[in-house]
């Protein structure tokens, strides 16, 4: 499950729909799927204090994928998708 919701934020963020607040969409629908899974204890795990506190690895892990979509390279997301279970021990 947290695997998914990693994943969904990631490719949310990769396809760049706006030209601002991709991140903060991206981490919201994060929650929402976890909320959805999870119920409303969900909403209690504190990941986005997690990317922030690491605000520099969450931003090199994304940018590991690659730049441009068509050139994603999904085989270099895990550091990125390990991020979330991260954020269960703060």
């Amino acid at each position: 499950m947290f695997f998914f919701a990693s994943l969904i934020h990631l490719v949310f963020v990769k396809i760049h729909p706006f030209n601002d607040g991709n991140g903060r969409t991206g981490r919201l629908i994060e929650k929402w799927f976890l909320a959805q899974k999870l119920g409303d204890k969900a909403w209690f795990i504190q990941s986005e204090k997690n990317y922030y506190q690491q605000h520099q690895t969450y931003y090199n892990n994304l940018r590991a994928l690659g730049l441009e979509y068509p050139e994603l390279d999904y085989d270099k997301a895990l550091l990125f998708l390990l991020m979330l279970p991260g954020a269960l021990d703060l």
